[in-house]
């Protein structure tokens, strides 16, 4: 089990931008599928004339790229509008599997209790240090959004919609994360489920062939009999 404190947490991924605007809110997002891939977002939104009144403007190309430059290796960024007058910086970095996940996380120094797929369960358990001086600007509404296959057994989020849970990170001290799935072997499941499927194409017409040629044949033995 790995554990290390998250000294730049935040601060290192949108310092420049925390301390020019007064309000913004900041996503940290992972989305991990049950063999381990997935995807780590980094969003940052602006409501209403934040950028503008920064003296920023949304429209410029590389605006996004300008606000964030510690991305990890192989991160795409882009823009996008929501509720119609939200300007978000969007940056993903695909992940291969659970130890890609770690080697991104080690970038932005997150302490890393467990992040493992042992015996058919994922534990996913971080700590965020947010206290002493590794607190980020006041004003910025900062949230760890994860979402797991499978059956979420074990969780301490404080919202939870289906398999994604969301913490609101809580500044001045440490925020620990844990949550538990349980993931089923779906190949041992698809190949369960193509055996049954095998067998009925298979078998049951097997069946009633040989169904309705004793039936034919017993009738054919009743006519000569009689006969």
């Amino acid at each position: 089990m790995k554990t290390s404190h998250s000294k730049l947490l935040i601060l290192s991924l949108f310092f420049a931008i925390t301390i020019l605007l007064t309000s913004c809110q900041i996503n940290f997002i992972t989305d991990i599928k049950s063999d381990g891939s997935g995807m780590y977002s980094q969003e940052i939104g602006f409501q209403g004339d934040e950028a503008s009144m920064a003296g920023l403007s949304a429209g410029d190309e590389g605006f996004c790229a300008d606000q964030n430059q510690t991305t990890p290796p192989g991160t795409t960024i882009r823009q996008e509008t929501r509720n119609e007058n939200e300007t978000w910086c969007i940056y993903e970095t695909q992940f291969k599997s659970l130890d890609d996940l770690k080697s991104i996380y080690d970038a932005t120094e997150t302490g890393i209790n467990d992040i493992s797929l042992t015996d058919g369960k994922i534990t996913y358990d971080i700590t965020l240090d947010l206290s002493g001086d590794n607190q980020p600007p006041m004003g910025a509404d900062i949230y760890w959004i994860v979402t797991l296959p499978g059956k979420i057994i074990e969780n301490n989020a404080a919202e939870q919609n289906g398999n994604t849970l969301k913490w609101k990170l809580l500044i001045g001290q440490a925020n620990n994360i844990r949550v538990v799935s349980e993931v089923k072997n779906n190949l041992l499941m698809y190949i369960l489920g193509g055996g049954a499927f095998l067998c009925l194409c298979c078998f049951v017409p097997l069946v009633v062939a040989g169904a309705v040629f004793f039936l034919i044949r017993r009738k054919k033995n009743t006519q000569a009999t009689a006969q």
